[in-house]
């Protein structure tokens, strides 16, 4: 066998015994999280009928698209405006139209019928009274609530995403609560809502089981 021969079988055979060249394997990308377009200024609402961005305060919906982007004609509020101080809604207190609803933990009732003069009566909870309720603003803009009595606790939350916090609250001047009202309704919350967004409205715990309640857009 010629030495050129020989080397060329011995390196053969080194390869061999050492399984040979291995192709190098092959490198994953990483998964990328996917994350809230409309974020750090809003939050994405995934719907049937298409996404759309809900922006946060002092921030519009880009027309390009999800993205929350500053609004330039915005101008940070004083205070909140409650309007004629409850007296139209007052007058659903004697003159309806009337609504009773009792909560439930399996499938909260709905509060949002135009200019309804709700009875409420709560569910027994941990030797108090509470209950939610379900609530879509129709339109964008201010809220209130108007309650029987000012010490029940109520809180709204955007269904997924936290509590909304109320703009301001105030009691319904005397004038009117003792007028128009007769009594019926006494204190006011207000919120800022926007339209096609679900909300819950929860009163309690409370150690009343029944309660008025009127929700008004301004």
């Amino acid at each position: 066998m010629s030495p050129f021969r020989y080397v060329l079988f011995l390196c053969c055979g080194v390869l061999t015994a050492c399984g040979g060249p291995t192709e190098p394997e092959p490198i994953e990308p990483p998964t990328e999280q996917q994350g809230d377009p409309c974020a750090p200024n809003g939050h994405i609402h995934r719907e049937p009928t298409g996404d759309w961005c809900h922006c946060d305060r002092g921030y519009l919906a880009s027309a390009s698209g999800l993205a929350c982007e500053q609004d330039p004609d915005y101008v940070p509020r004083e205070g909140f405006d409650f309007g004629d101080n409850g007296e139209h809604a007052c007058w659903h207190v004697t003159h309806g139209p009337y609504a009773t609803v009792t909560a439930s933990e399996d499938r909260p009732p709905r509060v949002d019928a135009f200019h309804t003069h709700y009875t409420v009566t709560l569910r027994p909870e941990g030797g108090q009274y509470v209950g939610t309720f379900q609530f879509k603003a129709y339109a964008t803009g201010d809220f209130i609530a108007y309650l029987s009595d000012a010490s029940v606790p109520l809180t709204v939350h955007e269904v997924g995403k936290g509590v909304v916090s109320p703009a301001d609250t105030a009691p319904i001047p005397p004038a009117i609560r003792d007028g128009v009202c007769t009594g019926g309704l006494v204190h006011m919350v207000g919120y800022e809502l926007t339209d096609k967004v679900p909300y819950t409205v929860t009163l309690g715990p409370t150690s009343m089981s029944q309660l008025a309640l009127v929700i008004e857009h301004q």
